[in-house]
């Protein structure tokens, strides 16, 4: 079998680059960079590219039914963008006081498959216990918290399988990878027992930013380990391993024709050991592996 090949796709120079996500629908990759607070869009058959000030921490960006639009989740917001007009042009909720405010943002997100919004909450003291929260938004409704009871560290990567029975969540700071029953909508069942898919030894590297490919196995970035590994679903047997050159890998999502590119995010790294592209988007192409979309379009309120 060939062995994976891996380019730099985009010398994106982002602090911390995440959220990457498709549009197959135009052909073309979002991703942010949260400590720049900055929205970015690039297309690589044209190689246009559009960078979008936030006016704070920027999380992550979701596609909607709009393909002009996306979603921001900022520090305590989620935000509608105008891509051509690069305006932020509705405000869909704000969580409440009593969620906390300066302590927490938005982090990772997705649209799931009932057209609503997942999105995580994370705690700038995650690594001493403070929790994290996940919620659902269906606009123009409010944030709802989901899983609420379960024990959430660090929210961080989601997808959901193919019959959509099924989400699949990575928690960076317990280091795991679990599987939780859903409704038709691929909203988290509340009081349901979630199923580990794998637990990541602390020493292979942090798992972060997730998605799935068309057989339903699972593709993540290790933060600090400088590859992205694919995990079985049902197994959690670790089925491919591939190593980039740059440290500190954050998230990927499957895009170029027929979904048959894993593009990579990454952040920055210092030193006299840091990796030249460190920042940049890089294209993992694996024989025999093509993908899904990295989230489905969250219906705006017309």
């Amino acid at each position: 079998m060939a062995e994976p090949t891996v380019d730099l796709a985009l010398d994106a120079r982002t602090i911390l680059g995440e959220s990457p996500v498709w549009d197959d629908r135009i052909g073309r990759l979002y991703f942010v960079d949260i400590n720049e607070r900055r929205l970015h869009a690039w297309e690589p058959q044209s190689g246009e590219r559009i960078s979008i000030e936030a006016p704070e921490q920027v999380g992550c960006v979701a596609l909607t039914n709009d393909t002009g639009k996306v979603l921001l989740g900022l520090h305590r917001r989620v935000v509608v963008v105008d891509v051509a007009s690069r305006a932020l042009c509705a405000s869909l909720a704000t969580t409440p006081d009593s969620h906390g405010i300066d302590d927490m943002r938005f982090n990772d997100g997705k649209g799931a498959p009932d057209g609503a919004l997942i999105i995580g909450r994370m705690h700038s003291k995650w690594r001493e216990g403070k929790p994290g929260r996940l919620y659902r938004l269906a606009p123009p409704g409010e944030l709802q918290e989901v899983l609420e009871g379960t024990p959430i560290g660090l929210p961080n990567g989601m997808a959901w399988d193919m019959e959509r029975r099924e989400m699949y969540f990575v928690d960076s700071k317990a280091q795991t990878i679990t599987a939780f029953a859903t409704d038709e909508g691929g909203v988290p069942l509340e009081g349901a027992a979630g199923r580990l898919v794998a637990t990541v030894p602390s020493e292979e590297g942090v798992p972060d930013g997730m998605t799935i490919d068309r057989t339903g196995n699972l593709w993540v970035a290790l933060g600090e380990a400088g590859a992205v590994t694919c995990f079985d679903a049902q197994s959690g047997a670790q089925l491919h391993r591939v190593a980039l050159p740059v440290g500190r890998p954050t998230a990927c999502t499957f895009g170029g024709a027929d979904l048959a590119v894993l593009y990579v995010t990454t952040r920055e790294e210092k030193g006299p050991s840091a990796a030249e592209h460190w920042g940049g988007v890089f294209a993992v192409r694996v024989p025999g592996v093509a993908g899904r979309a990295g989230g489905f379009p969250v219906r705006l309120p017309a």
